[in-house]
């Protein structure tokens, strides 16, 4: 409105409205005031010759008011009628000034006698009659300033006529008052018309930020909201109607809160209207046509009482942030939680507040995974890790909680059980559940799970130390044959440390040159010489004598130390073979790690230049195991080496997961059947049957056999009848130390007992080179 009378009327005009409007606000009261006093003076001389002149001169002074009050009804202050405003301001302005006239003619004839008569009369006369004027006519200080003007002149006569003598004082005191009067008249329209500025300029400034507003309400994602005192919505606007799918009227006047479902952050946000406290991006949920949607709120308190602020809809960005943290917290593949979720629970179970309260974990691996996941491909594998997990969750309560820690790692946390017992049954359930057959994609898988449980009570130990447990109590259940579950013992974790003190040896074993290689023999059964030897590693350890590789192998696989301690192997065994008096074979055995070394082909082929030794004595023998391991890159391997003309022989035949598949991948210029079937050759005839198909299989596809682990001439005798090509073990020969191994081969009972029997109970670790 004020913008719109400012565009027509001007600023000097609106001005002057205002001045007017506050003027006509007092004047009906100022005009009584007058004419009651101009009567009452009339009053007061009844009697006195002067009285004559005074009837008239009050029923003038009482037309003038009745004049002025007649404009006052007359006036419209918010008209934008221009001549409106200054035809008030110029009719008024006459109608005072005759008045002033009025009022020092009569008072210079009439207060002489008036002050005689009555002095007190006098003075509230006059006391009262420039009060009210200085109070009617703030706003229009040119009138008051005539009206003043003609009361100081008046006071200035009438100190030569009241007394015989001319009064000074009463001349000084007038003119004094007179100019402080007006300069305080003056300075309070400075004041009046100073403030209508800033009301202007206030006005205005809340008309640019109301356009603001709105423009930002078109335009923005947000939208604005009011409260009142009661904090009930106030000046609702049609954004905030659509948004929450309500009339904008039937909002108008509803509590604010009351339009928000029930939460913490509801009752939150009612506190903080109640406190009139400032806040920001507070979210609350609401529900919009069935559907939950998230606001995000920021409010601020006003000066009146109410409160005012910004809405906005996060919905997406809440349920994408929803998406994250359950990502961060579960795993995408299982579902189930992931290590962060579980090792937070798992350190606020154990730091709960109930002392002794008893809490176990089950640490669970999945085994045979990696066979599943590199021979049937990783599709099968990832739907085997989703049945797992389902069949996990499955046999735990719904207070447990079960977790993926990575790959085919599993865990699940119990935290209301009442004994050990109780831990078995679940782990037990967990073991049966993982047994039974999966069906994945037309394909029936049979795996197995082993599990190791860590028991105790909160504030027993911290989170890492308890998984710890849980880690060394799963080797044990894997070295007791798999598909079982095993307790945390003390004494784990003197093997634990013993196993960690080894680890530390053997980083400086290599380096100090503290391995040796011996050779095992391999015998042609249709010639009965010596054809070839398997290169076997042994620890001559400082302190502790000679370690079979079964219990370095393992930790070095682990470390990674396999591959320099691989590559010092190869270069050894072929510089011992070039020195051989007999061109026998050097077989060398490649772990599954050694077969993703990039630099395998550079060491064999760097050994093989330096020794000037005829590539076809090299024989590399690898297992099903390490072929299942990117089975296709170590393919392309095997022909890379058959390419420098070194021969290829698979190990421990018929122990792998699809052994059948490898000799149609590649073609292998021998196979070894494992000793699990020759060891039971005369006792079990599958054992005879698996060995005879083996023999025949490969004589067929071409390739030689070579028996391993014979130990009986009985065992020897079946093998050449059945006409396997090679074999070896302790009743052929032990294995031999390099030195006897490069001297001619004579009849094996003239060669000493080198090592006990148990050299060779495991193969897969025992000729790993």
């Amino acid at each position: 409105m004020i913008q719109k009378q400012l565009a027509i009327l001007g600023e000097r005009n609106l001005l002057l409205a205002w001045r007017l409007r506050e003027f006509t606000a007092h004047l009906p009261s100022l005009c009584a005031l007058h004419a009651f006093a101009a009567l009452a003076c009339v009053v007061a001389l009844w009697g006195h010759p002067v009285a004559m002149f005074g009837l008239p001169w009050a029923g003038a002074i009482a037309l003038c008011n009745y004049r002025q009050w007649r404009l006052c009804l007359a006036y419209y202050p918010d008209t934008f009628d221009v001549s409106h405003h200054r035809l008030f301001y110029r009719d008024l302005q006459i109608a005072a000034n005759i008045e002033t006239v009025l009022w020092v003619g009569g008072a210079i004839v009439m207060f002489p006698t008036l002050f005689n008569a009555h002095p007190v009369f006098f003075a509230v006369l006059t006391a009262g009659l420039l009060s009210s004027s200085v109070i009617a006519y703030r706003p229009m200080p040119s009138q008051l300033t005539a009206y003043l003007g003609g009361a100081m002149l008046t006071a200035a006569v009438l100190s030569f006529t009241m007394k015989d003598e001319f009064s000074w004082p009463s001349l000084a005191l007038a003119i004094g008052f007179g100019y402080a009067l007006i300069r305080s008249t003056k300075r309070q329209g400075r004041q009046f018309e100073q403030s209508c500025r800033e009301q202007i300029a206030q006005n205005t400034t809340a008309e640019t930020v109301k356009l603001l507003l709105n423009q930002y309400e078109e335009s923005a994602s947000d939208w604005l909201w009011e409260v009142d005192e009661g904090n009930c919505l106030v000046n609702v606007c049609e954004r905030f109607g659509h948004a929450s799918g309500l009339d904008r009227d039937f909002l108008e006047g509803r509590e604010l809160v009351g339009l928000f479902d029930g939460s913490p952050a509801r009752e939150k946000l009612a506190a903080l209207l109640l406190q009139r406290a400032p806040f920001r991006d507070l979210v609350v949920e609401i529900t919009v046509d069935g559907q939950s949607r998230y606001w995000s709120l920021s409010g601020n308190p006003l000066s009146d009482g109410s409160m005012r602020g910004v809405l906005r809809d996060v919905t997406e960005s809440r349920e994408a942030e929803q998406r994250v943290a359950q990502m961060a917290r579960y795993d995408t593949l299982s579902g189930l939680a992931n290590r962060n979720l579980f090792n937070e629970t798992l350190e606020t179970a154990l730091a709960g507040r109930v002392k002794n309260h008893k809490v176990a974990l089950l640490y669970i691996d999945v085994d045979h995974f990696k066979s599943v996941n590199d021979t049937l491909g990783h599709h099968v594998g990832d739907e085997l890790i989703k049945a797992a997990a389902g069949r996990i969750e499955g046999a735990v309560r719904e207070h447990d909680l079960p977790a993926r820690l990575g790959g085919d790692e599993f865990a699940v946390l119990l935290t209301r059980v009442r004994d050990l017992d109780a831990v078995h049954a679940c782990a037990q359930r967990i073991v049966d559940a993982m047994a039974e057959p999966f069906n994945l994609l037309g394909q029936v898988v049979r795996v197995s799970a082993s599990v190791g449980i860590a028991f105790g009570h909160t504030r027993c130990c911290d989170g890492d130390e308890f998984m710890r447990q849980a880690d060394l109590a799963l080797y044990a259940a894997k070295r007791a044959g798999r598909s079982t579950y095993a307790d945390y013992e003390a004494s784990l974790n003197q093997k634990e440390r013993s196993r960690r003190d080894l680890e530390l040896d053997l980083r400086t074993a290599i380096a100090e040159g503290q391995f040796a290689l011996v050779y095992q023999p391999q015998l042609n059964l249709k010639s009965g010489e010596w054809v070839g030897k398997e290169t076997l590693v042994r620890w001559e350890h400082p302190t502790r004598g000679r370690i079979m590789p079964g219990e370095f192998i393992g930790i070095a696989e682990d470390t990674g130390l396999i591959i320099q301690l691989g590559e010092w192997i190869i270069r050894r065994a072929i510089h011992e073979a070039a020195s051989w008096e007999e061109a026998h074979t050097i077989a060398i055995n490649l772990s599954p790690i050694q077969m993703r070394n990039p630099n395998l082909v550079g060491v064999l082929t760097n050994a093989i230049a330096t020794e000037q030794i005829d590539p076809q004595r090299v024989e590399i023998e690898i297992t099903e195991n390490a072929l299942m391991h990117d089975s296709e890159a170590n393919v392309e391997m095997l022909h890379r080496l058959r390419d420098m003309g070194l021969r290829i022989a698979l190990d421990d035949f018929g122990t792998g997961y699809s052994s059948l598949n490898y000799l149609r991948a590649f073609p292998f210029d021998k196979i070894k059947i494992d000793r699990c079937f020759v060891s039971e050759l005369l006792d079990r005839k599958d054992c005879q049957a698996i060995v005879r198909s083996t023999i025949s299989l490969a004589h067929e596809l071409g390739m030689e056999t070579l028996a391993e682990g014979v130990e009986t001439a009985e065992q020897l005798e079946w093998l050449t009848r059945h006409g396997c090509t090679e074999a070896q073990g302790y009743y052929i020969s032990r294995p031999i130390e390099a030195a006897m191994a490069a001297e001619p081969s004579t009849a094996p009972a003239q060669w000493p007992v080198g090592e006990a029997i148990a050299a060779n109970v495991h193969p897969l670790h025992a000729k790993v080179a």
